[in-house]
């Protein structure tokens, strides 16, 4: 493990010491700033560099009111958890985020798509819009479309850095032979993990449908990870009006979703559907194997969909349904999938009434400034009342169950 800039100092909580070193983060994110874009990802971004969607150049000096220096060389405590944005120790430096991860005591990381993939991804979904970003003019689709291929060439030329590192490509694709040729190449490329919107029917289809069965077979057989992950949820509604009204207007907008609070409450609509989907729909009877991460849409809401499928299991049961779910969903649920929620959401509170100790997960969002600047600390409060074996699965066992060796 490589020395901390400061030697006497470490990222981690006292209490989560006997894991320093084994700690499983299953979500973080790669933050190259738009200026480097082109560099990083290739000309095809220059347009969204020039447009600066999301207002990135803005960002030095935002994220830097917290720190004491506009460009973080040293680890200590106060960088590695205060600084947040593209400049941040390791945003897009992944030699300098293993040096982060070190200080911070943990073992793998999943790193996510920045900025770039969140730009192309509301493109898509607003490619007919003629008000929507209008100054790109052409294919605009295709263009969203080249846009996520440029980040996950990177991703695939990432994977030889460290097995520590497990970055993730976005699988997206409008046939289920396009998603499958897809995911071949990932596969064949050594990607470990990938993204797929939940507001997009994976390859045009219901995930339950049994032409993605070959798919979701060579994902299940490869040890490939299948991760669900907050910031495409617009598209999930035929109408946004739902927003519109005075009570919704005037919030912050994070890096990911608007923080209004009908945001809050719709957004991890997409990510239960699409979970509930292949659980009722049988994906992970017909493949056991396969690996889910429902990852940064909160985890209030994965007991009530567990508690609810039983419910119509155990009051609609038929020959039929036995036969093609002999297990009751939640066992399902516990088997195959895991979920990392926000840092001040109650995990103990969850455990306690839904049980389901297999599936919660660390996540420390970095650099993001969802995240927080203690999410270790804020946990380990919350759940070594529950035990060490509690302690233990959260913050290191079942994070390695979506970061397969």
């Amino acid at each position: 493990m490589a020395t901390a800039a400061v030697a006497d100092e470490v990222g981690y909580p006292p209490e989560l010491a006997k894991y320093a070193g084994r700690i499983s983060d299953v979500d973080a994110h790669e933050w190259v700033p738009p200026e480097l874009w082109v560099e990083q990802f290739g000309e095809i971004t220059r347009p969204f560099a020039e447009i600066d969607f999301h207002n990135l150049r803005g960002m030095k000096n935002r994220y830097f009111r917290d720190v004491d220096s506009d460009l973080v060389e040293d680890i200590n405590r106060r960088s590695a958890w205060f600084s947040k944005g593209p400049y941040a120790p390791g945003a897009y430096d992944m030699t300098k985020r293993l040096e982060w991860m070190d200080f911070c005591g943990v073992d793998k990381q999943l790193i996510f798509p920045g900025n770039l993939t969140l730009s192309a991804l509301f493109l898509h979904g607003n490619a007919d819009n003629p008000n929507f970003l209008p100054t790109l003019t052409g294919d605009r689709r295709k263009f969203a479309y080249d846009m996520l291929k440029a980040q996950n060439d990177w991703v695939i030329r990432g994977q030889g850095v460290s097995q520590r590192l497990r970055p993730v490509a976005v699988l997206l694709g409008d046939t289920p032979d396009d998603i499958y040729e897809e995911a071949k190449r990932f596969v064949k490329a050594g990607v470990r993990t990938v993204w797929f919107p939940s507001s997009i029917l994976p390859g045009g289809k219901s995930p339950a449908h049994n032409d993605l069965d070959p798919m979701w077979d060579l994902l299940a057989n490869s040890d490939t990870v299948c991760t669900l992950h907050v910031g495409n949820e617009a598209g999930f509604f035929k109408t946004l009006g739902w927003k519109d009204a005075a009570a919704f207007e005037g919030w912050m907008i994070g890096e990911e979703l608007s923080i209004d609070p009908w945001t809050l409450s719709s957004m991890p609509m997409a990510v239960q559907n699409f979970t509930a989907t292949m659980v009722v729909g049988g994906v992970f009877e017909r493949h056991p194997k396969l690996r889910l991460g429902a990852i940064e849409t909160g985890a209030h809401w994965l007991g009530p969909l567990a508690q609810a499928l039983d419910m119509w299991s155990l009051n609609t049961q038929t020959d039929k349904w036995k036969d093609r779910l002999p297990l009751m969903p939640s066992e399902y649920i516990r088997r195959n999938v895991r979920i990392a929620g926000y840092p001040w959401e109650p995990i103990d509170t969850y455990i306690e009434h839904y049980d389901l100790v297999e599936c919660y997960c660390f996540a420390s969002d970095y650099p993001h400034v969802e995240g927080g600047t203690d999410p270790m600390g804020f946990w380990s409060k919350r759940l070594e009342h529950l035990g060490e074996d509690v302690m233990e699965k959260f913050f290191v066992t079942n994070g390695q169950w979506i970061m397969p060796d």
